[in-house]
């Protein structure tokens, strides 16, 4: 019987010991409960599916106290947002991509930068004339 949605053993690409590592960053994992390696694989995948990039010093921005920059930052292109999903479509294509939703995708608490060029261009539509 082949279940292709359970991992062998043989193929975990992490320690246990780092997955309880990543759940503590979280203050996920209380060492008093006996749960299985499955269900604390399960829990560090929900915990990463919800919640935002950048939200730690892992992110270079974050680490040095400045906002992330959209055009350098990936975390908020579609498919880092739903790893399940199609994913991958490219951000320039999407029209779900405001400067507000690109901010709010973006965990770094000192924010994202992002060029609103709706805005610029409204701004020199004030000064060209046809």
């Amino acid at each position: 019987m082949n279940n292709s949605s359970k991992k062998s053993k043989h193929h975990r690409c992490m320690l246990e010991q780092k997955l309880k590592e990543e759940l503590r960053k979280r203050s996920l994992y209380l060492s008093k409960h006996n749960f299985t390696r499955d269900e604390l694989e399960q829990q560090l995948y929900d915990a990463v599916q919800n919640e935002p990039c950048c939200w730690n010093d892992d992110c270079p921005c974050v680490k040095s106290g400045i906002g992330c920059q959209a055009d350098t930052c990936s975390c908020w292109h579609p498919g880092h947002d739903n790893v399940g999903g199609s994913g991958h479509s490219s951000p320039k294509n999407s029209e779900s991509n405001t400067p507000e939703i690109i901010r709010t995708k973006c965990g770094n608490k000192n924010g994202m930068y992002v060029v609103d060029f709706d805005m610029i261009y409204k701004y020199r539509c004030q000064f060209i004339t046809n």
